[in-house]
Parts: C-alpha cells; sequence; structure tokens
C-alpha cells in the first residue's frame, strides 16, 4: 500500500509534532485571552482581542503552512494535505459571523460570504483531519508491534472523537436535538473536541513519544549549535 514518504522540505515527523502541539492549545489559549468572556466558539475570539485574533489567525496559519509542507506516504495524502492547508489558511482570513456586545454573546448576525467561507473551510479541515487519523490507523494496522497498535487505537478513537463532535454540532444546527439548550459554548467545545483529537493524533504520529513508539521507530529531537 503506502511505501516511503514522498520527498519534503520538512521533516514530517517534526511537523506533525509542531501542528498537533499547536492544534491542543488553540482553544485554551483563545479562551484565557478572551477574559470576561465565555467565548461561544473558537472562531469568536477573532472579533474580541488583539491577542486573541492574533493567536487564533497565527496558530492557522503556522497548521496550514505545515499542512502545505506535508507530503504523507502517497500522493493522495499530498493532496489531501494541500487541501487542507488551504481550508485552514481559509478559516483563519476569512472571519466567521458572530461578534459580542458589551460582554453578551450574539451568533445571528447577517450572514456574509466571509461567513460562509468561514463556516464551510471548518468542516472541509475537520472532515480532512479526520481521514488524516484514519490513515494513520490504516498505517500503524499493518504493524505487528504492541507500540503500534496502541498507536492504532489512539488514530481511532481520534477519527470518532472528530466526527462524532461534528455530528453533534449537525444534529444541533437542523434542530433535531437541543444540544445548546445544555451549554450556550456547544461550538466551542465541538471546536475543541476535534482541535485535541486532531491534536493528539499528530503528536501520536510524530513518533517523539517513547511509550507508543518501537525503539527503532522512535524519532528523537536534535539540538545541534554551530
Amino acid at each position: 500500500m503506502d511505501g516511503k514518504p514522498l520527498d519534503t522540505e520538512i521533516d514530517h515527523h517534526t511537523a506533525k509534532l509542531i501542528v498537533g502541539l499547536i492544534a491542543l492549545s488553540l482553544a485554551s489559549f483563545t479562551d484565557f485571552l478572551t477574559p470576561g468572556v465565555s467565548i461561544s466558539s473558537i472562531s469568536l475570539s477573532y472579533h474580541l482581542t488583539d491577542n486573541a485574533r492574533d493567536v487564533f489567525v497565527g496558530s492557522l496559519c503556522v497548521i496550514s503552512a505545515f499542512l502545505w509542507s506535508y507530503n504523507g506516504y502517497s500522493l493522495f495524502q499530498a493532496v489531501l494535505s494541500k487541501v487542507g492547508a488551504v481550508a485552514a489558511a481559509a478559516v483563519a482570513f476569512f472571519p466567521c459571523d458572530c461578534f459580542a456586545g458589551r460582554g453578551i454573546e450574539v451568533v445571528d448576525r447577517e450572514t456574509t460570504v466571509a461567513g460562509i467561507v468561514h463556516t464551510a473551510s471548518a468542516i472541509s479541515m475537520f472532515i480532512i483531519l479526520a481521514i488524516f487519523c484514519w490513515l494513520f490507523y490504516r498505517r500503524a494496522k499493518e504493524k505487528n508491534s504492541k507500540q503500534a497498535k496502541i498507536r492504532g487505537l489512539i488514530y481511532r478513537i481520534c477519527a470518532v472523537a472528530i466526527v462524532g463532535a461534528m455530528v453533534v454540532q449537525l444534529l444541533d444546527s437542523l434542530q433535531w436535538v437541543d444540544f445548546s439548550g445544555i451549554t450556550h459554548r456547544l461550538t466551542y467545545y465541538v471546536e475543541a473536541t476535534g482541535l485535541f483529537a486532531f491534536g493528539i493524533a499528530w503528536v501520536t504520529a510524530s513518533r517523539m513519544l517513547p511509550f507508543i513508539t518501537n525503539e527503532d521507530e522512535h524519532i528523537k529531537i536534535e539540538l545541534s549549535a554551530r
């Protein structure tokens, strides 16, 4: 099936680690940088404070850049990562149709082209991230080691978490189930779940975690002074 990684300008293990760590921290950072407001979505932070907007846009741009550099183990993965990179950049540069006024969040703003692009790009990005989790699982499944099986389980859980979070948001948006009646932060929790699962999967795929990586597969970060 998959062979050796395609040629890359940036080591793909390092890229996975960096992207994973950013994804793990994005939700918490944007929430922390919007004091006094319980944000209903991560994207809302774009409209609240300069620091939150800078972290939101900057993090997505870094994720986009590393996704663009990642070619994976096949042409399909290379193309998929490029589409994901464009989607991540679009989420950053096309603001959502949401804003906050004097501490009260408002999400029923007039729909704009930017808002439509933002939503479509966010959905596309999370779908692609779920697909990557499944591709990582299939690759780990081909190996017989105990560590590979653990990684495979992690990838499967992460894929299910991303898809499950999207299904919850869809059911609420269609008003089939009133999850928003439970918490006004539903979208934030859905986005945070998707990003956290994405981050866990990519940090795992970096093969820099010793307990779930064979000695011959383990990638070590080497710092050298020149």
